[in-house]
């Protein structure tokens, strides 16, 4: 193999390295404590997260302190269960789990007397208690059902407060900014025009936008301000779309 080959399988190799990017973006973290009825934290305790439609489960127990933690959690429907000997069996049902979203669940298991099982059915908080980041979540319900001209699914990024299309460029404008600012994410992938330095499938520019069916759309996660370090490379907001 010549010099010449060797140098050009190593720079593809390294760039390869560069654009690779984290999948966790795509997804959900789900988190918690493990409590008795007196509030001691329960350890060694087994933690199971069950996805209603597709059956994959998530396994781990609790650390010494009593937490758990599924930092990777694919977007969809979860059942949750907590076992440990001398405890009821726990069940959190209807865990939904969207793209970005970080849930914090404060879970108390009982104590078991002979064979029970204990059932929560309230609803997951609202409000992510770990993240200060400004984000909006267009979920698979208003992708289906809301009217689009076009069935340019980045129109739904308009639902979202203090977002408009940008006059100047076509693009979306956050907070004023222009559009040019923005990124893409599709699937934990970067879906930018790095040429122009817009997102791919703007509209309004005379160029042809490559775009998707707006039926293809799962949900997309709109990250305004404060956001994580694994989006990058944006001054504006950054659009994180699960098909």
């Amino acid at each position: 193999m010549s010099r010449f080959k060797v140098w050009a399988f190593v720079s593809c190799f390294c760039l390869l390295l560069v654009l690779a990017r984290p999948a966790s973006s795509q997804t959900g973290t789900v988190e918690g404590t493990l409590a008795d009825p007196s509030g001691a934290m329960v350890t060694g305790a087994a933690v199971k997260l069950a996805n209603v439609n597709t059956s994959a489960t998530l396994d781990t127990v609790t650390s010494n302190s009593g937490l758990f933690r599924f930092p990777v959690v694919p977007v969809g429907t979860y059942d949750l269960t907590a076992e440990h000997t001398g405890f009821a069996k726990l069940t959190a049902r209807g865990i939904v789990v969207t793209v970005g979203a970080t849930l914090n669940l404060p879970l108390t298991l009982a104590v078991a007397a002979q064979q029970a099982t204990v059932q929560v059915t309230e609803e997951v908080p609202i409000v992510e208690t770990t993240r200060s980041s400004v984000a909006a979540t267009v979920n698979a319900n208003a992708v289906a059902n809301l009217p689009v001209n076009g069935r340019n699914f980045m129109d739904f990024v308009q639902l979202t407060p203090g977002v408009t299309r940008d006059v100047r460029t076509g693009d979306i404008s956050f907070a004023g900014q222009r559009g040019t600012l923005n990124s893409l994410q599709i699937d934990g992938s970067d879906n930018n025009n790095t040429f122009f330095g817009q997102t791919t499938g703007r509209t309004g520019s005379g160029r042809a936008p490559y775009q998707f069916s707006e039926d293809a759309v799962q949900e997309f996660q709109v990250n305004s301000n404060s956001y994580s370090a694994e989006y990058g490379r944006a001054g504006g907001a950054v659009v994180n779309v699960v098909t």
